[in-house]
């Protein structure tokens, strides 16, 4: 999931902060590489970490949209980019088609199922201490009330004695 908003991202969306919340309404229309993608809520999109949600598809020293990669300096390039900056690269390789072996390579795969897995381990051990949590507030509370108890117990035996004892010396 996080690999697909990264790629739609560079890919060109318009508007990237805003289009993580529209809705698609035409799937026909987009490219084949973005019909998978779903669509983020602007509560989500606010969730992401602040790298995540500076990542533009727009160049930001030209304000143009990334179309080459340059594998030679592993970055996106815009077409103003590559007169100022990649003259003499020559591996620059369309983005998409970059994207589009990122996104359909196994280890990405492997990664996201990785991740899936991660995040269920997680979820399970964070159940288990709540359960655990909730089983020591419980003993807890029972361990209170043993040691009123208790208490109370000395404190009557100790009543006892001393009325006995007090009994003792006026005889």
């Amino acid at each position: 999931m996080v690999m697909e908003t990264i790629m739609q991202q560079l890919l060109g969306a318009q508007n990237v902060k805003f289009s993580f919340v529209k809705t698609v309404k035409n799937h026909t229309a987009r490219p084949n590489c973005l019909r998978t993608i779903k669509t983020m809520s602007a509560e989500n999109y606010q969730k992401l970490p602040s790298f995540m949600q500076e990542i533009s598809s727009q160049c930001r020293d030209h304000n143009k949209k990334f179309e080459l990669h340059c594998s030679f300096h592993a970055c996106p390039c815009c077409v103003q980019c590559i007169t100022d900056k990649h003259k003499k690269c020559q591996d620059l390789k369309p983005l998409s088609d970059i994207l589009q072996q990122v996104k359909s390579s196994a280890s990405v795969q492997i990664f996201e199922k990785d991740l899936k897995d991660v995040k269920e381990n997680l979820d399970t051990a964070i159940k288990y201490l709540k359960i655990r949590i909730s089983t020591i507030n419980t003993e807890k509370s029972k361990a209170v009330e043993e040691i009123g108890y208790i208490r109370k117990s000395i404190n009557d035996y100790l009543d006892k004695l001393e009325q006995d004892i007090l009994n003792n010396l006026r005889v």
